[in-house]
């Protein structure tokens, strides 16, 4: 009994000491683990911000033209001959009328000195037909043998009497009859001679007036060709080089393959060929019949040069091109100095739209996110960082357009956007922009290829305002 109690108080005591050890272990454990501190607040992030503002607004859309002559004609040899004369300086500037090129006309004036003769011959033969009296000699000659016709009829008569009262011998009687038949038949070959005579006359006539006109004919062919000779300037405009020199043999045998001698292009104005997609034909006509004038630029030996004077649009072709889907839409340009040639490339800007009241930002503070989408880094009222999404426009002068998503007055995040999140709070300063170039060329604005990227290629959508965000938007 005693030894089971002893057991017992020996089983207890140990119980008693680990639950004394674990207790004295948690303590001193608790008493050297390290005080938790409460997180500090983080520094705000310093950003860079402007206030969206309203101001004028040009909406712009930017194309590609290939400069042409507005009037272009190739001068040729018409006739085969030899080159005398060259009566211009090449590159000249030439007016209508002016003589160009003269070919050697000895052998063109003789041909016309021949066909003049034989015209001359043919006026002859017509004068002579008209005169001749063969019809007139005919009839006398008709008239003279019927009157000797009736008197062998009366002789006739007379003999036959005779021979009734055996005054006269049949010899007699036979000789008269013979001498009547003989008169009768000359009558006859008198009358168709007579009308042989009035036909040939008449054939005469014509033939002789076919002649006339055949040999008028042969003499203004010979004064044509003697006129081709020398070759005038049919308009006004810039000859260019002169392809065939004095002394060379110009022309065809044939004329199938005349000789091509110069080019005349007029070049003021000149013309401006631009190639529009069809989708923009509505927006595209709606412009030009109000007046649509473009800005271009050219290249220069530093860049691209901006011509001083507007090209004003005025034209679409009546096709679309099946291959390309394009149309055609033509612009003209004054060129008095000369500056501008046919086939070079310039690069037009086309005012679509005027807006009184438009709503921009730094063209930097607009974010593309990976997905096409459009946003911009607002600063709310309490200082903490917001994501909107945005409906951006063109760019012009390094002002983007903003259709939707942010009104005038808010604050937008220009730099050090990426260093943020929503709900951030924000250290705000001003954005000052970058020092322009004097000599930059905007380019900005959407490409040919984009929505608004051409100078006829902003249909209705693209340039439409938002309600909410601009004033006083021209209606189409």
């Amino acid at each position: 009994m005693a030894s089971r109690l002893c057991v017992g108080v020996e089983r207890w005591a140990s119980l008693i000491r680990a639950v004394t050890a674990v207790w004295v272990g948690g303590v001193a454990v608790a008493g050297c683990a390290p005080r938790r501190e409460e997180p500090k607040a983080s520094k705000p992030q310093p950003v860079k911000v402007v206030t969206a503002r309203l101001e004028p607004f040009k909406v712009e859309a930017r194309t590609i033209g290939k400069t042409r002559a507005t009037e272009q004609v190739v001068i040729r040899a018409r006739v085969r001959g030899f080159l005398t004369k060259i009566n211009f300086k090449e590159g000249d500037n030439v007016k209508a009328r002016d003589l160009l090129f003269v070919i050697d006309e000895a052998p063109f004036q003789a041909r016309v000195a021949s066909a003049q003769a034989k015209y001359d011959g043919a006026l002859a033969s017509l004068s002579k037909a008209n005169l001749s009296q063969r019809r007139e000699i005919a009839k006398a000659q008709l008239d003279l043998d019927e009157a000797q016709l009736a008197l062998s009829n009366v002789e006739q008569r007379r003999v036959r009497t005779l021979l009734s009262r055996n005054a006269a011998s049949q010899q007699d009687v036979d000789q008269v009859d013979a001498n009547q038949k003989k008169s009768a038949a000359q009558v006859e070959a008198d009358k168709a001679n007579y009308d042989q005579a009035k036909a040939d006359y008449k054939v005469d006539i014509e033939s002789a007036r076919a002649s006339v006109e055949d040999a008028t004919a042969a003499l203004a062919d010979a004064q044509l060709n003697l006129g081709y000779c020398r070759m005038y300037a049919p308009i006004d405009g810039r000859i260019g080089e002169a392809k065939v020199k004095v002394g060379n043999l110009v022309g065809s045998e044939t004329g199938a393959d005349s000789t091509e001698l110069a080019t005349i292009q007029k070049i003021d104005p000149m013309g401006i060929d631009i190639q529009v997609s069809s989708k923009y034909l509505e927006r595209a006509t709606y412009l030009i019949k109000r007046g649509l004038h473009a800005r271009f630029t050219r290249p220069g030996p530093e860049g691209d040069v901006l011509f001083p004077a507007p090209a004003t649009i005025y034209f679409i072709d009546n096709a679309v091109d099946l291959s390309t889907g394009e149309f055609l839409a033509k612009a003209t340009v004054p060129n008095q100095e000369g500056t501008l040639l046919p086939g070079d490339s310039v690069n037009l800007t086309v005012v679509v739209e005027e807006l009184s009241k438009a709503l921009v930002v730094p063209e930097p503070a607009v974010v593309e996110t990976q997905g096409g989408n459009e946003q911009i880094y607002v600063v709310s009222n309490d200082g903490e960082v917001e994501i909107r999404p945005v409906q951006a426009g063109p760019t012009r002068n390094g002002l983007r357009l903003i259709r939707t998503g942010v009104k005038a007055g808010d604050v937008v995040i220009v730099e050090g956007f990426q260093l943020v999140r929503p709900g951030d709070r924000v250290e705000t300063e001003p954005w000052t922009p970058p020092p322009s170039d004097p000599d930059h060329v905007d380019e900005s604005s959407p490409k040919p290829v984009e929505a608004a990227g051409s100078a006829l290629k902003a249909g209705p959508d693209a340039v439409k305002p938002a309600a909410a965000d601009h004033e006083d938007a021209p209606k189409p």
